[in-house]
């Protein structure tokens, strides 16, 4: 096989395929990217048995053929070699290849392609989503996922599948987001399917700039594919955690405030709370927010918003990291803060948007 490439082409398609290899697995394959070239077209591929990525690289085909070379140790070298210059990329005998640059001269040990996992291909009718929407629910729910492993189930975002939508939903148990797109449209007879966390970033990743993203479901499996690159995921089984518990229909408060006024004033104030519960109380009323907290090893620190609206009262005990996660990922100049006393969840959505809700629970405060 012996290719040529610009360096920005082959070392974007390698920064994607990398974030999947795995360097930790008991396969050495399973740490290499395939490198392809068939039929007219230049591939890189990467898998975890998890998680697979294909993606098109533009470059020129002298000779087609294969192999397999760590995927770290590629990027790397082709992250450091001058981006002016023609990188020519040659295999040689024993599996190594041999890259040109300059004056350059790189060899790398690889190994056969023919233990190389099947990647399958995005053949087959699917829904197909506009890639910002795509992207766009997942950067409003992933964050509040869960990543501890004895939450398997909760280590992924949970697709509920409507006839009229598509309800995204990510949870830890203590706090929870979720919104909703267009419907998907499975082959399989199910109300939901949960696709791991690992998986929603590279998606994010690899189709944020996409105009259309094609999403088939065969089986335990989730594809998701555009004219450039596929990427398939193993889908977590078991059930769902019952988020719509915490979803009431109307609250007896609502408090109506600046995002960045107090996503910045619950920062400054979480800097004294104690670092193991990270509590800060919010007081609510007509008027105004008051955010405190008191730690009697560090301080106490409080702050008073003015709110644009606002109806109730209440004084509630909150996770001020969670709180902030929350703000950070509404995409409004102003929060709707919705209670209903302070031992039930406080719910968090950007003004004039139904869609995008969060919601944290309460923690106990000193009287």
């Amino acid at each position: 096989m012996e290719l040529t490439f610009g360096k920005d082409e082959l070392f974007y398609a390698l920064q994607i395929v990398q974030g999947v290899a795995s360097g930790r697995n008991t396969l050495p394959i399973l740490s290499n990217v395939l490198i392809r070239a068939q039929d007219g077209n230049i591939e890189c591929a990467a898998t975890d048995l998890e998680v697979g990525i294909r993606i098109k690289v533009e470059g020129t085909i002298v000779e087609e053929g294969s192999i397999t070379v760590s995927a770290k140790k590629l990027t790397d070298i082709v992250r450091e070699l001058p981006g002016d210059e023609t990188i020519n990329l040659v295999t040689t005998a024993n599996d190594r290849i041999e890259l040109t640059c300059g004056d350059g001269v790189y060899k790398v040990i690889g190994i056969s392609d023919e233990e190389f996992p099947e990647l399958p291909s995005a053949d087959g009718e699917g829904t197909t989503i506009d890639g910002e929407t795509l992207c766009g629910v997942i950067r409003k729910t992933a964050f509040a996922a869960s990543t501890e492993e004895f939450q398997y189930q909760l280590n992924g975002l949970y697709f509920n599948l409507f006839d009229d939508r598509t309800v995204v939903v990510g949870t830890d148990r203590y706090s929870l987001a979720l919104t909703h797109c267009q419907p998907i449209r499975t082959s399989e007879d199910v109300d939901g399917i949960i696709v791991p966390l690992k998986a929603v970033r590279e998606i994010a990743r690899v189709f944020e700039n996409s105009p259309e993203v094609k999403i088939i479901h065969a089986k335990n499996q989730l594809l998701f594919a555009d004219g450039n690159a596929t990427l398939t995921t193993r889908l977590i089984e078991g059930e769902y955690q019952p988020y719509q518990k915490v979803i009431r229909e109307s609250s007896e408060g609502r408090a109506v405030v600046s995002k960045e006024a107090i996503l910045r004033a619950t920062r400054r104030v979480a800097l004294l709370s104690n670092p193991k519960s990270f509590a800060i109380s919010f007081e609510i009323d007509p008027e105004q927010i008051r955010i405190s907290t008191e730690t009697p090893e560090l301080g106490e620190a409080h702050e008073t918003l003015a709110v644009e609206s606002g109806t109730g009262s209440v004084r509630i005990g909150l996770d001020a990291q969670r709180l902030i996660e929350i703000f950070a990922h509404i995409e409004a100049e102003s929060v709707v803060l919705e209670f209903e006393g302070e031992h039930n969840f406080l719910i968090v959505k950007p003004a004039g948007d139904d869609v995008h809700m969060c919601f944290i629970g309460p923690i106990r405060l000193k009287s």
